[in-house]
């Protein structure tokens, strides 16, 4: 991939790219991702990248020989995995992009990683997305549904491998607007689509939801709002969550792109058919923030 990349590298600030590492697995697809989105960016832009290189460990998971201290099992995990990181990024550095560590112990980790990429001013935050059941989310936070909830910046989740040549993006709009904040989101989220699709040569798609047939769009009227041909646009019945997912499966998405309005006040119930999206879909996703004003 390089320039689903030109795109995400257009944004005129900030230069971060805040990647997030898996300290389970030596294969890390939010970094090889965030390699060539860097390097797009560097090609374009008189201030390089800097690839933020994160690692969260779980306090709970940490286990020490007998006669340690916790805390001087803590330091030496710590030290550890500073080290693991280190030589995970030599190759990163070798490309000659700017790259910065850090690692954190926490005990609510997915809150950790949360705030984390809040304290820097990002461009992007890549994550590899997390293996769950629908069943699993239902009654357990991911990481990855913290971090959409929180996040200011737009958030890749990368479900496949990040070599992945994308043929085909599939932009996820509203197809009833009735607040300002969600044309905002269309507009946005076609944008972004087009750039990419456009970057890459692949083909756009644009998939809405409706929710009975007193609500089935005009076809060839949304296929002129959204400047494509009929043949690429597409509206299913039924959940938001499950009609994206299911058209999106059907064309053959490598890429979907849509927003994530959060409402003033709400904590839990922002964004939720981004986060209820996720398990459905078997391709990469990228989420871009919108917020409702009072």
């Amino acid at each position: 991939m390089n320039s689903d990349n030109q795109q995400l590298a257009n944004q005129e600030t900030p230069n971060t790219i805040f990647v997030i590492l898996d300290p389970t697995t030596m294969v890390q697809p939010s970094l090889v991702l965030a390699e060539s989105i860097a390097a797009d960016f560097n090609a374009q832009r008189p201030t390089a990248a800097t690839l933020h290189v994160y690692c969260c460990i779980n306090e709970k998971s940490i286990r020490g020989e007998t006669g340690e201290t916790a805390e001087q099992v803590r330091e030496e995990m710590l030290e550890l995995t500073k080290d693991w990181v280190e030589r995970l990024v030599q190759p990163t550095r070798a490309l000659g992009l700017q790259v910065e560590t850090e690692v954190e112990i926490g005990e609510k980790w997915r809150k950790t990683i949360a705030a984390a990429v809040a304290r820097q001013h990002c461009a992007l935050a890549i994550k590899t997305m997390s293996q769950h059941s629908r069943l699993m989310r239902a009654f357990h936070d991911s990481s990855d549904w913290k971090l959409l909830r929180d996040s200011t910046c737009p958030v890749y989740l990368v479900k496949t491998s990040p070599k992945r040549h994308v043929r085909k993006v599939v932009a996820a709009i509203k197809h009833r607007t009735e607040k300002k904040v969600y044309t905002e989101a269309n507009d946005l989220i076609l944008a972004t689509a087009r750039g990419i699709a456009g970057g890459l040569g692949a083909e756009l798609h644009v998939v809405t939801a409706y929710k009975n047939v007193m609500h089935y769009p005009d076809r060839q009227k949304f296929a002129d709002r959204c400047g494509v041909a009929r043949n690429r646009v597409r509206a299913e019945m039924g959940a938001p969550q499950d009609a994206i997912a299911a058209a999106a499966n059907e064309i053959g998405a490598d890429l979907v792109v849509m927003a994530r309005v959060g409402k003033p006040g709400s904590k839990r119930d922002v964004g939720h058919t981004a986060e209820k999206i996720i398990d459905a879909l078997d391709t990469d996703l990228l989420i871009l923030p919108m917020k409702e004003t009072d």
